[in-house]
């Protein structure tokens, strides 16, 4: 099978893994650490043995923190319905990742100068 090929069908696949998950996310998973998580992109190793989710994070650095110790904690379980959502031999481990957008970057600078701009005033 040709890399471009392949490449396709991880894109795919990857795109599958990321509304699959996001539906359970939404409703299966009832953490209370899990705080306003989106997915904003799924990377899948080229075995489809590993897969790496991006999240966005609303809330502070610590509200952030707990969101992402829920999600670790849920990884096993989130693997456990994928694997009866999914009709493939292997489900992937799955690790969540903070993504480190830089559009959120400035969009959080931009919110405090704005703040800050405010209080001069």
């Amino acid at each position: 099978m040709s890399s471009e090929i392949k490449n396709r069908k991880n894109l795919k696949f990857a795109n599958i893994l990321k509304h699959r998950i996001n539906e359970i996310l939404q409703k299966e998973i009832s953490d209370p650490r899990i705080g306003f998580v989106t997915i904003t992109d799924v990377k899948v190793s080229s075995d489809r043995k590993h897969a790496t989710i991006f999240i966005s994070i609303l809330g502070n650095q610590e509200e952030q923190k707990e969101s992402l110790k829920g999600l670790a904690n849920a990884s096993g379980y989130v693997r456990h319905v994928l694997s009866k959502k999914l009709e493939t031999k292997f489900v992937p481990e799955i690790e969540f990742v903070r993504d480190e957008n830089p559009g959120l970057k400035i969009e959080e600078i931009l919110k405090e100068m704005k703040g800050k701009n405010n209080n001069e005033s």
